[in-house]
């Protein structure tokens, strides 16, 4: 191998995050790569998003994750649609990206921005009503059902402050708690206590939320194990997320207790030299603007350590 092999930063991930970070690396004049679509990015498939500052009356998820592409291809960073099985870093402190196709890539950094998925509930008409009424994000998409009847289904702190959310724009909230408490904190149930139009079911099971252009209702089991179903305009699921961190296993990449990657968050270094991370993978709020945010330090991170360590001798 040559230094003409070599990219100096090697992006994991074309969700905001990643395409930000090989935007601000490509600007460098640093040879980098992403790895990955940005079509399976969560931005891709978030439907129309109003909170995006820049576009006052709203773009597709979709339109805005293939603006992001078309700034890093113009910048000159090469994007490999292809999915990552294995990294590894070498003896001279080169990382090695291995692709489900066993193509091989080296480089002087890492930046990982391979996000998080949400949990689902994983009943009837969830999948076929997405974006339909159903939502995995309440800041997201809760504006567009402000005054209007909606449901919360999940437990814990991300229920308590989605149901709250809600609560502030006038809607009428039930919380469809699946366990036997919500599990949140205690200045959360204060506040769900004292707002007249939330209320919590507790022990639920979701069976089925219904509808056809639209959600129209969930279809749940009570403690008692008696059958309802309740009219809404919107689902809700806080269940939380799970990262997609599997690939840091390979390098020993320290994680929370919550299996995100553990990241310094101004820098987005993780344990591991020449390692960051940015985005929904590392935990925090769930939201484009940090994504970006994250994937810009952590691009500044990675460009200042190749023009520190751009002296390693490749093997």
């Amino acid at each position: 191998m040559t230094t003409a092999d070599l990219y100096d930063v090697l992006v994991i991930g074309a969700g905001p995050a990643g395409l930000t970070a090989g935007i601000y690396a490509a600007r460098a004049n640093l040879k980098s790569m992403i790895f990955g679509t940005h079509y399976d990015s969560q931005l891709a498939k978030a439907g129309i998003v109003e909170n995006y500052p820049g576009f006052p009356d709203g773009l597709q998820g979709l339109e805005i994750s293939e603006l992001i592409y078309t700034q890093a291809k113009k910048w000159g960073c090469e994007v490999f649609s292809a999915n990552v099985k294995k990294l590894e870093k070498n003896e001279n402190g080169l990382f090695k990206v291995i692709t489900a196709d066993d193509k091989r890539f080296t480089g002087y950094s890492l930046i990982l921005a391979t996000g998080a998925y949400y949990r689902k509930l994983d009943v009837p008409g969830e999948e076929e009503l997405y974006l339909k009424g159903v939502s995995y994000c309440t800041i997201c998409d809760g504006a567009l059902f402000g005054g209007r009847d909606t449901i919360v289904a999940g437990y814990g702190n991300g229920a308590a402050k989605g149901a709250l959310y809600l609560g502030g724009l006038g809607s009428s909230v039930t919380i469809l708690c699946t366990k036997d408490e919500l599990k949140c904190e205690s200045t959360y149930m204060k506040r769900l206590e004292e707002l007249q139009n939330i209320q919590v079911l507790y022990s639920i099971t979701v069976n089925e939320i219904i509808g056809e252009d639209r959600v129209t209702g969930v279809v749940f089991t009570d403690k008692e194990g008696k059958i309802n179903t309740l009219n809404t305009s919107a689902v809700f699921v806080e269940g939380g997320t799970a990262p997609n961190a599997a690939l840091s296993k390979d390098l020993g990449i320290e994680l929370t207790k919550n299996g995100f990657i553990k990241v310094n968050r101004l820098s987005q270094a993780t344990n591991i030299d020449g390692v960051f991370a940015a985005g929904d993978v590392t935990g925090g709020r769930r939201q484009i603007a940090t994504a970006i945010g994250e994937g810009s330090s952590a691009a500044i991170s990675a460009i200042n350590w190749v023009r520190t360590h751009k002296s390693i001798t490749p093997p």
